[in-house]
């Protein structure tokens, strides 16, 4: 399969704007893909974003390569900072069902209650709403609530949002002891998005 060229990356539109994009985006996902099949909606936003506008989320070439360091540790948790329109909580979610089963789980803060009202019905599409719970508001107002449900520590971190967060990011989850032993696989990707898991 020979690789699609995305529409232009310009710079971020305003936020009304970016909200629009997700529901045109999750509309497009309703009417193109197959309920309850996770591939399908993936495809359907990759689909939205190469022909229609760029979007903000791993996509599936950065995707792949995210799967490829999922199947080395077989995460059981997996908690993602920016959570967006659902994207990579779709994917990391089936992945994840695919090498742990169905009892993994992701956690994905999002800051913007609309981002997260997008991506609720995006995973509720997916038919994965039992794998994901997003969480409104930062990890370090907010980590305390994966103790609350038990969580005693994270298999995966995965951070991809605004960068100039990612020094205190690192910080913050290195002071919530929920994850103790870290390879850092930023190398690979500095100005996009981090993966933060296991030695």
């Amino acid at each position: 399969m020979s690789p699609r060229v995305a529409t232009t990356k310009p710079g971020p539109p305003p936020y009304d704007q970016l909200v629009l994009i997700g529901e045109k985006c999750l509309s497009f996902v309703h009417e193109n893909a197959k309920q309850g099949d996770p591939k399908s909606v993936l495809e359907a936003i990759d689909t939205f974003g190469y022909e229609h506008h760029w979007m903000m989320n791993v996509g599936d070439v950065k995707g792949e390569l995210i799967d490829e360091e999922l199947e080395k540790v077989k995460p059981k948790v997996l908690v993602e900072l920016g959570g967006h329109l659902g994207y990579s909580a779709v994917r990391f979610a089936s992945k994840m069902r695919e090498l742990s089963g169905p009892s993994a789980h992701v956690y994905s803060f999002e800051i913007s209650s609309d981002f997260a009202a997008i991506a609720t019905k995006m995973i509720e599409f997916a038919g994965l709403s039992d794998m994901v719970t997003i969480i409104i508001g930062t990890y370090g107002d907010n980590y305390n609530k994966l103790k609350e449900r038990g969580v005693e520590h994270v298999d995966v971190f995965f951070i991809d949002h605004d960068k100039k967060l990612y020094k205190s990011d690192l910080i913050i989850i290195e002071q919530s002891g929920m994850l103790r032993s870290v390879r850092d696989l930023v190398s690979k990707n500095p100005q996009q998005s981090m993966l933060l898991m296991p030695e």
